[in-house]
């Protein structure tokens, strides 16, 4: 079996599961799209060909960057309403990802998100610390579910590197919990993509190697070096305007949060980037509203707080 190494390109991530649960439906709506975006139109007449909705926001291990642009409330995504979200978009969708800045296991139904949006071919990526206290039937259960992708963040591999970053976490636990995700990936012949994911930090730096090589020798599918960006990101909010373009998110992805308010990206906290709340407006009145269109337009997006000062 391959390991794929440092690869951080993100699209990488999904070209593979795009394949998979393709048609020709889906991949009309996403060229219409990116036509769309090259032209800076503000009101479409496609779909979004990704999803991600955060099934949990609840996460204990308060992680040392995160903690500073998000509280992490105990709130769940319905799984009645997910499943509204799924039937409407499913011939358009290529991929769900069931994860923002929660951790999706702490959803006691993650195992029926994945299997519903699987029922209506649809693949499905999750990100986990993996610092979570779970019963062998439960990484059984998760492994024959047919989760495509599961992205598992370990950014060090002795506890006090660890723990710098991922303030409580257990640095144990994930490693028990990787072994028996891999166990049982291998006992039930499943072709789950399992990633370990590393943020390049300065305190870990000499950890990397050997968590890439502790990465190929327990059998991961791929190791990935990603860089930190919360505080880059914060820093960009001191320089004057630097886009230069419109961003081709609101094209293609609909980012639902825990709280059912669509977001117009899943890399910016410190900033609104509140379109809409799914509980009041239509689906329809945020996708081509005036909010989206601040962003679609390549002269509107440049006034706009987070969209302005984004190097992405």
């Amino acid at each position: 079996m391959k390991t794929r190494l440092f690869t951080t390109a993100y699209w990488h991530r999904h070209i593979r599961i795009a394949i998979k649960y393709g048609s020709i439906r889906k991949l009309v709506n996403l060229t219409r799209a990116y036509l769309a975006y090259t032209k800076s139109e503000t009101v479409i007449k496609t779909m979004p060909s990704f999803l991600k909705i955060e099934i949990s926001r609840k996460c204990t291990i308060k992680c040392k960057y995160c903690e500073m642009i998000a509280a992490k409330e105990e709130t769940f995504y319905p799984f009645d309403r997910y499943k509204q979200i799924i039937d409407r978009f499913a011939d358009y969708i290529f991929e769900v990802s069931l994860y923002d800045i929660g951790d999706p296991l702490e959803n006691n139904e993650l195992v029926e998100f994945i299997k519903y949006a699987h029922r209506k071919k649809i693949g499905t990526t999750i990100s986990t610390s993996l610092s979570i206290n779970k019963p062998d039937i439960f990484w059984e259960q998760l492994v024959l579910s047919g989760i495509d992708r599961i992205i598992v963040a370990i950014d060090g591999v002795s506890e006090d590197v660890y723990k710098k970053y991922r303030t409580n976490g257990d640095l144990a636990l994930v490693l028990s919990n990787l072994d028996r995700l891999l166990y049982y990936k291998a006992k039930q012949k499943k072709n789950v993509f399992i990633e370990w994911q590393m943020l390049d930090l300065p305190w870990n730096k000499s950890e990397q190697n050997a968590a890439k090589e502790m990465s190929v020798k327990i059998r991961c599918n791929g190791f990935t070096l990603v860089n930190e960006a919360v505080l880059p990101r914060l820093e960009n909010k001191k320089v004057n305007t630097i886009r230069k373009k419109n961003c081709i998110l609101p094209y293609i992805i609909l980012i639902i949060n825990s709280l059912n308010k669509v977001r117009a990206c899943y890399k910016i906290y410190h900033e609104d980037m509140i379109l809409g709340d799914l509980n009041q407006t239509s689906f329809d009145s945020i996708w081509n509203g005036p909010e989206i269109a601040r962003i679609r337009d390549k002269k509107k997006i440049c006034t706009r707080q987070g969209c302005r000062t984004c190097r992405e």
